[in-house]
């Protein structure tokens, strides 16, 4: 995360980052401690669920957590994968799993902002790019997405992390493509990258994509065969497995129009109108920027595709307001300077830290009588995601064209 000043050995930032690695797991251990999050981590639990359920040879996808009931809803590979979290102690797994996540906060900063960021940054800043990125870090645990995955034990950020850190890597890069499809084969979400690939004639990133999703479907049969069989034709069929769609942390289409008609029988065909027309707008709008070569945003903008045309988009699978954040911010600059940018950063990032999803009455179906007036804090990520694609599509007429970024492309992260 620091670059290596000349007569520094290697070994010297080696140290540090396992120095800062370690810091962090006492910083998360402590804060873990301080806000009973020993107690809490039920998504972590169900993760842990899915690798004991392997180690015990039993049925996958009819196992139940104890206490809560919910199951296990994700391929057969991610229960492969979370075989480790399941053998260690409860304590452990909670840190190890918890650090993890803290370090992609940092990881997703330092990929989303641009290069030449440090250089506007005051003289003293330029050399403690880790302290700038660890603060940060810290800041964004008061975002409501951010904590939301902390206190559940998600997964979210180290798929986001894994999908940024991949694709904005030199198109001739080793295999870059191939950890978006490894994401997908964890967590199904991410599968309309695959189409952000193909329309941006990423041939190459969209095959590795592809080879890394169908390795994780291989790993998923060789190791339990008739579960695998089970999730790729049954239970990925059953969109209600996951909850309640109109529970107000369901910030997708489905949830908005959930609220609105309950079950009624026009909500899923108005769904896949909306999820449509919004993709294919999204489609273009990322393509325009991956053309304009900036990448972050283009893949920031692909992500609304996936948290908006998703069946459940939970609250915490929206910790993409960091680089999307960050995207605004530059494109706000270009468009109109430097304060209004400002402006714009601090209402973005503050608006989530005001949670406001959680304002209005929720649980037991008690979406479904909001008023009018509670259903814009009980929608504000949907809104305000909307807000931010309006800008970036407004902003993108000043965008260089294709040709030009070519010529001349401004590298980010």
């Amino acid at each position: 995360m620091t670059s290596t000043t000349p007569g520094t050995p290697p070994s010297t930032d080696r140290r540090w980052i396992v120095v800062a690695v370690l810091g962090c797991a006492a910083f998360v251990a402590l804060g873990a401690w301080a806000y009973g999050l020993f107690d809490g981590m039920i998504d972590l639990r169900v993760y842990r669920l899915g690798g004991s359920v392997l180690l015990d040879r039993a049925s996958l996808y009819d196992a139940q957590l104890p206490g809560s009931g919910l199951p296990f809803t994700y391929p057969p590979f991610a229960a492969i994968a979370m075989v480790p979290l399941a053998v260690v102690p409860w304590g452990v797994a909670l840190v190890v799993w918890t650090t993890i996540s803290v370090l992609c906060i940092g990881l997703i900063w330092r990929a989303a902002l641009p290069a030449n960021a440090w250089s506007l940054a005051p003289n003293p800043w330029r050399e403690r790019r880790i302290v700038v990125l660890a603060a940060l870090t810290g800041l964004s645990l008061l975002l409501e997405p951010v904590w939301q995955t902390i206190q559940f034990g998600q997964i979210n950020l180290l798929l986001t992390a894994m999908i940024l850190l991949d694709l904005v890597r030199p198109a001739n890069a080793k295999w870059r493509g191939f950890w978006v499809g490894v994401t997908i084969g964890v967590k199904l979400t991410p599968l309309p990258f695959l189409a952000f690939l193909l329309i941006t004639k990423q041939w190459r990133a969209f095959r590795n994509a592809v080879l890394g999703l169908l390795a994780t479907m291989a790993i998923g049969f060789a190791v339990v065969p008739h579960q695998s069989w089970e999730y790729w034709t049954v239970v990925i069929r059953n969109a209600n497995r996951v909850g309640g769609l109109a529970y107000t942390a369901n910030q997708s289409f489905m949830g908005f129009l959930s609220r609105l008609g309950d079950e009624a029988s026009w909500v899923k065909p108005v769904w896949f109108l909306l999820s449509a027309i919004f993709g294919l707008a999204v489609l273009w709008l990322a393509r325009k920027y991956w053309l304009a070569d900036e990448r972050v945003t283009a893949i920031s903008v692909m992500a609304l595709a996936v948290l908006y045309a998703s069946p459940v988009s939970w609250s915490h699978h929206w910790v993409w307001i960091i680089p999307l954040g960050i995207s605004l911010i530059r494109a706000v600059h270009r468009e109109w300077g430097t304060k209004p940018a400002l402006i714009t950063g601090i209402l973005w990032y503050g608006l989530f830290v005001l949670r406001s999803i959680w304002w209005v009455p929720f649980r037991d179906d008690r979406e479904l009588s909001w008023t009018v007036w509670q259903s814009i804090p009980g929608n504000s990520h949907l809104i305000l995601g909307l807000l931010a694609f309006l800008t970036l599509a407004y902003t993108s007429r000043s965008l260089p064209g294709a040709s030009a970024a070519a010529e001349a492309p401004a590298k980010q992260g």
